[in-house]
């Protein structure tokens, strides 16, 4: 298709090398492989069904945070996504059908038509030994679908949420903020417009990095355009301190291996091309086992 249509058909920035785009998430799946943590492709899980076959027409069925939301504290159970962009909302069919076919139990949430919700806007944490969601609403998901959530589980599956207000143009809070530790951060800060603490007794206005500074924790900043350009903010979390990020800004990995992050980095500069980053490309399915760093930091 013709360049000027890849954002507005396929939601790629900008065209990729469609063989190096070919190995680069391959290369992907042998670092985390690489760093002792197993694998599962989706087209092993789910077969030839009808639903895989619709969403492999969509390339961004690669990035499979979206399409759903799994907890470290529930390994057994997922929320699904609900997408706001029409061409990919096929692709909650198929991670349903992964999901489920690994014993994962559905969590149905219910809401009005605008109640959409993206699991790159939705990460996990703990604080203090509560369970808290961060969930960012602004072009992906909505406040609408905030507010679902809640209701739906609040306080069996989750203690509390953090709505997390984004700049108009960042597309989802992976992209701009993630936990790698239980002691640091990276984001790019002005990506956070505003913040509002939801519990089952109300609601009220938090300023998030006072909240994140009272816990200890420290933000490596990142520049906009790195965070946007180069997925500078968007790391996989495996635990230990061990993340994997693409190798595109070396500034922000210096600073990141400064606060003893153990950063693998790969070659992103094709996959990049469909705005998405290491988080983006895997939905973590955790073990029943204790909770780990990895949980903790929002995997």
């Amino acid at each position: 298709m013709p360049d000027s249509e890849l954002a507005e058909r396929l939601l790629f920035r900008e065209r990729p090398d469609a063989a190096r785009l070919a190995l680069q998430p391959r290369a992907f799946v042998k670092a985390i492989e690489g760093a002792g943590v197993s694998c599962r492709y989706v087209a092993e899980l789910v077969g030839d069904t009808p639903a895989f076959a619709a969403a492999c027409a969509d390339p961004n069925l690669m990035f499979t945070r979206d399409a759903a939301v799994t907890l470290p504290w529930a390994p057994d159970v997922y929320l699904p996504g609900r997408m706001a962009e029409p061409m990919r909302r096929p692709e909650t069919a198929v991670l349903s059908t992964a999901l489920e076919s690994l014993g994962l139990t559905r969590i149905e949430w219910d809401g009005p038509e605008h109640a959409y919700l993206e699991g790159g806007d939705v990460v996990p944490f703990t604080r203090s030994g509560s369970r808290c969601l961060l969930i960012g609403f602004a072009r992906r998901t909505t406040f609408a679908a905030v507010e679902c959530l809640r209701h739906a589980l609040l306080p069996g599956l989750v203690d509390e949420i953090f709505a997390v207000e984004l700049a108009p143009w960042r597309m989802n809070l992976d992209g701009g903020l993630v936990p790698l530790a239980d002691d640091v951060v990276v984001a790019h800060t002005p990506s956070v417009v505003s913040c509002t603490h939801l519990t089952v007794t109300g609601q009220h206005r938090v300023d998030l990095f006072g909240v994140l500074r009272e816990l200890g924790i420290t933000v490596v900043e990142v520049p906009q355009d790195a965070s946007w350009l180069q997925q500078a903010c968007n790391y996989l979390c495996l635990g230990d301190r061990t993340v994997i990020g693409y190798d595109m800004c070396p500034s922000v990995l210096s600073d990141l291996r400064e606060t003893a992050i153990n950063v693998i980095d790969i070659a992103g500069d094709e996959l990049v091309k469909g705005r998405g980053g290491p988080r983006c490309m895997s939905r973590p399915i955790y073990a029943p086992a204790a909770v780990t760093a990895a949980d903790l930091s929002g995997a």
